[in-house]
């Protein structure tokens, strides 16, 4: 009976992420075999900016991936995201040495206590700064900063892993998704079909709104029915770990800063203060970003009374915690580059864009978003999924009668939205392989999230259509 129960357990274990994405890589290497190989040209906007010609569809010759070329996806992805998996290393050392000098536990301890009863409020509060910064700015990667600080005190107030990370993905996305002053996506795509930068921003303003209480209101359940009863976690496994290792949830005697800890805390508020400003008016990439949290995190550990052997130690220990989530930023990748080395990826846009051309006016914005969901999960990349489609998407509107606010309002919820749930998401892996939580699991949680997105951004795509916004 025993050895039984032990192979269906085996039997019925869910796949890994690595493999999952593997899996994804591997079937779209067989596409390759099976969908002709097309491509569109590229023409210079009067901006500078490129963007695909939708006139200019022809076939190439066929690239199917070949044996070495399906193994090289990966190293490939690897190195193409490179920027964004050591700024994920670096974040993660530097935040190492932080925690070392006790001042977030200290910190986050403070904050508990005085929030103690008002745990609803600090999550919808949470989520609402993230949604806003988003929103204003595109804060997407940003965010993975603060993925620490979130979980850390989701977990002192008696929630989950999963819960600190929600409250700042989940208002993140919000944000970026209805994206009333996104310069990634909205500003984008506006300019691509010829609209005034970040106009009909009344209805985006209102979406927002609904979507970040809805949003809001999905995790507090979650929260709240954890906090209930742990057992119904989805990383119930995670937190048994992370107590069995000495990680306890209970809150510290220590609420009391000492001059070292104000110190930290200075240095922390002038680095994020550096960094925030820059990204709104420099427009700053995480590229720039890597130098001032590296420094951060060696300023952090000497202000507040360490070694220079232990500041090492505390860094390696910090980045070796975010190995999962840099890894599978590069693994995601892969699947963007079988696509685009096998010329199929502009061959399936224009079949989409067909298939659309036959649709009732009413059901063409729909399935513009639709169709954008699709796409994101091979470009998972606002501005550069944004010079794809819209340049197709924009004559498609008018040929169909669909208003060109509303084409863009199609494209930037299907861009955005589908971030939460795809394993090709550099942002959300990232920010779960920083809460140590497995994708899978991440799914579980978001995906009926998702599907209360969907169905609003639906509603509101098909209001927009009807009235000719």
């Amino acid at each position: 009976m025993t050895n039984k129960t032990q192979i269906q357990k085996k039997k019925w274990e869910i796949p890994h992420t690595f493999l999952l994405i593997f899996i994804i890589i591997a079937l779209c290497a067989v596409l390759t075999y099976i969908i002709p190989a097309g491509q569109y040209d590229m023409v210079e906007t009067e901006s500078g900016s490129n963007v695909v010609d939708p006139n200019s569809f022809h076939y190439v010759d066929s690239n199917p991936t070949g044996l070495y070329d399906f193994f090289n996806a990966v190293p490939t992805g690897l190195i193409n995201m490179a920027a964004l998996i050591f700024f994920v290393f670096i974040c993660g050392g530097s935040f190492g040495i932080i925690n070392e000098t006790k001042t977030l536990e200290i910190g986050i301890n403070k904050l508990a206590r005085v929030l103690n009863g008002k745990e609803n409020i600090m999550i919808f509060s949470v989520m609402a700064i993230f949604s806003i910064l988003s929103a204003l700015m595109g804060f997407n990667t940003e965010c993975l900063i603060f993925i620490p600080l979130g979980v850390a005190l989701a977990r002192r107030c008696g929630y989950d892993s999963m819960t600190g990370t929600a409250m700042v993905l989940c208002g993140t996305m919000v944000g970026f998704s209805c994206g009333v002053f996104n310069p990634y996506t909205t500003a984008v795509a506006q300019s691509i079909v010829g609209l005034p930068t970040f106009s009909g921003m009344g209805l985006r303003i209102a979406m927002h709104i609904v979507m970040l209480i809805l949003s809001a209101w999905y995790v507090l359940r979650y929260a709240n029915r954890v906090k209930n009863d742990p057992s119904k976690s989805y990383c119930h496994e995670l937190e048994k770990q992370l107590a069995e290792n000495g990680d306890v949830l209970e809150f510290s005697e220590e609420t009391r800063f000492s001059a070292k800890n104000i110190l930290v805390l200075l240095v922390m508020a002038v680095s994020f203060t550096i960094v925030i400003y820059n990204a709104i008016v420099n427009k700053w990439s995480t590229t720039e970003m890597m130098p001032i949290f590296f420094a951060m995190g060696i300023f952090s550990g000497i202000l507040g009374g360490m070694s220079g052997n232990d500041i090492c130690r505390a860094w390696l220990a910090g980045a070796r915690t975010m190995v999962f989530g840099a890894l599978v930023i590069g693994m995601g990748r892969g699947v963007l580059i079988v696509m685009e080395n096998g010329a199929i990826f502009h061959t399936i846009v224009r079949g989409l864009a067909s298939f659309m051309s036959v649709l009732p006016p009413t059901l063409v914005a729909v399935t513009m978003f639709i169709s954008n969901a699709i796409i994101n999960f091979f470009v998972p990349s606002g501005s550069g999924q944004a010079t794809l489609v819209m340049p197709i998407m924009g004559p498609l509107a008018q040929l169909t009668g669909v208003s060109q606010q509303t084409a863009v309002l199609a494209f930037q919820l299907g861009d955005g939205l589908t971030n939460t749930i795809i394993p090709t998401s550099s942002t959300t892996n990232a920010a779960i392989g920083i809460a140590r939580i497995d994708f899978l699991q991440w799914i579980k949680f978001s995906i009926k999230l998702a599907g209360i997105q969907y169905a609003v951004a639906i509603v509101f795509i098909f209001a927009a259509s009807l009235m000719g916004l």
